[in-house]
């Protein structure tokens, strides 16, 4: 079940929680998907905010990412920042400065900038700057 709905502003793109997206979701602009709901395909935009428990089954394509807590997905690449919240598993992590919190997994981080705060298993880092801190 998909539940969309606009801003008053027109800028973001809110999914209701517990919605399922069963095709590619490109939107210019924000968009904003609440807890629980799960995408099938790809999701397009220039910032991307998973409240958290989520899951997508295809790419995150934006130039900003802020991921949940709990979030399962498949791949992110952004040009700018990304954001990734507590115990959040993928493969594949692109962008220029990456932020992984602890009891993460994640296959491989490419950013020129990446701090990993906390415990959180990492297959394979590529990066300029890394920072590991224990929390």
């Amino acid at each position: 079940m998909k539940k969309y709905r606009l801003s008053r502003d027109g800028k973001t793109l809110i999914v209701g929680k517990d919605s399922i997206v069963d095709r590619h979701l490109r939107f210019d602009g924000t968009v904003f998907a609440g807890i629980l709901s799960s995408f099938w395909g790809n999701i397009e935009a220039s910032e991307v905010k998973l409240a958290g428990r989520n899951f997508v089954g295809g790419s995150i394509l934006c130039e900003k990412a802020i991921i949940g807590p709990k979030t399962e997905f498949n791949e992110i690449v952004a040009e700018g920042n990304v954001l990734i919240f507590p115990k959040c598993r993928g493969k594949f992590v692109k962008g220029d400065s990456v932020i992984i919190r602890e009891g993460s997994v994640i296959g491989f981080v490419k950013a020129n900038r990446i701090v990993i705060e906390g415990y959180a298993k990492i297959g394979r880092l590529e990066g300029g700057k890394i920072i590991v801190s224990k929390s």
